[in-house]
């Protein structure tokens, strides 16, 4: 079983180029979170930061350390489902936050994200990729 280690000599190998990338898209993405938050409030913006702004970093990452492009979309198409499902939590907590208790909406929202995440693994999983 492999282990989380951390390896600062790593670091050396790393081209600049491939830490600039990295750090351009987590400051763009975290930018355009900032202007969705002006736009249509923190909550929308809380959204779209969440997640999103470590994605780019990750994926790089992931296909470099790979050498190949199939682990680094696989990983990509299953962000993006779950992004998907995470956008059918947020709209379950906007909406119901001042009808049901906290306890249930958060219950309601989680069962909709799997549901909403779940289907569109199973029509857009691994096996229909390429």
């Amino acid at each position: 079983m492999n282990g989380i280690r951390l390896r600062p000599s790593k670091l050396r190998e790393t081209p600049v180029r491939g830490m600039v990338v990295r750090f351009a898209f987590g400051a763009v993405v975290s930018v355009a979170a900032g202007l969705v938050g002006l736009r249509w409030g923190p909550v929308a913006g809380g959204v779209f930061l969440a997640f999103p702004a470590i994605l780019a970093a990750t994926l790089t990452l992931i296909e470099e350390e790979e050498h190949r492009r199939d682990p680094a979309a696989q990983d990509a198409r299953g962000a993006v489902l779950g992004a998907t499902g995470m956008v059918a939590f947020a709209a379950c907590v906007w909406a119901l936050a001042t009808l049901l208790p906290a306890w249930l909406v958060l219950v309601v929202a989680t069962v909709a994200w799997a549901v909403v995440a779940g289907l569109l693994y199973l029509g857009f999983g691994p096996r229909h990729g390429r």
